[in-house]
């Protein structure tokens, strides 16, 4: 129950951070999402997992169908090979993995946006709005994990005490 509450939480918080940034790139929730997943899914079903609520995330942000999935399934690529490398979980490796997602995440974004438009991409202001939404995510990453985190591991408790 602390699970679904978890992720209900992040679904409201990143409709109400939307709206309060404007204009500005509000924090990705929905990859902070994905990333609590790490280590819990192998690779295969972390990537289709990602690619689901990235087009649960274009659904209802009425974005372009299949863009958030694709960003969020290179994400998840991203962060499952740094996860390879890493031997800890502390809060250094984890602002790793935030950092190596939101650049697989760009990557593609960057790759879509330049295919999507067929104009070269204003690179510049890309990178601005990547490096604002990065440490927005990474900070709202970093504050919510142990929840996360404590919600999984009462969980197994909970299962393996029935």
């Amino acid at each position: 129950m602390r699970i679904a509450a978890f992720y209900l939480t992040l679904l409201l918080a990143q409709g109400l951070l939307s709206g309060l940034f404007g204009t500005l790139p509000a924090p990705d929730l929905f990859l902070v999402a994905v990333l609590t997943w790490l280590g819990r899914l192998a690779p295969w079903q972390l990537l289709l997992a990602a690619y689901g609520v990235g087009l649960l995330q274009d659904v209802l942000g009425a974005g372009v169908l299949g863009s958030h999935a694709m960003q969020l399934a290179g994400a998840a690529l991203a962060a499952t090979v740094v996860r390879m490398q890493l031997s800890g979980s502390g809060i250094l490796e984890r602002l790793v993995l935030i950092l190596a997602a939101q650049a697989g995440k760009w990557v593609v974004a960057f790759a879509l946006l330049a295919w999507l438009s067929g104009e070269p991409v204003d690179g510049v202001r890309l990178l601005a709005v990547a490096i604002s939404e990065t440490v927005l995510t990474s900070a709202a990453a970093l504050a919510v994990w142990p929840w996360a985190e404590a919600s999984f591991r009462r969980a197994g408790a909970r299962r393996r005490a029935t």
